[in-house]
């Protein structure tokens, strides 16, 4: 199957990349993740979360541009108080 997928790249006039069928499970791998739970992906295609994060799930272009988008609508301020509770705090008490 990887020889006759390698031929049929060539023909389309691309060059094959590194890994063939690697490469095309952690795209959809990917894909998937971004839409369901990553349990419910992983069961899907027959792995582990810890596999799932470690060999197929990535970084894409697009969660980038996500998150650039999301630091120009809200940016963070540098040194303004958040309103936090300090560490050790007596305004924060268990009953």
């Amino acid at each position: 199957m990887r020889t006759q997928f390698g031929r049929i790249i060539v023909r389309a006039g691309l060059e094959p990349w590194p890994r063939l069928f690697h490469n095309l499970r952690a795209s959809r791998e990917t894909e998937l993740a971004q839409e369901y739970p990553v349990h419910v992906v992983t069961a899907w295609l027959g792995n582990t979360p810890k596999i799932a994060m470690k060999h197929y799930l990535m970084t894409t272009d697009s969660d980038f541009q996500k998150a650039v988008q999301n630091a120009v609508r809200n940016p963070v301020q540098l040194g303004a108080d958040s309103g936090a509770a300090t560490v050790g705090s007596d305004s924060q008490t268990l009953e």
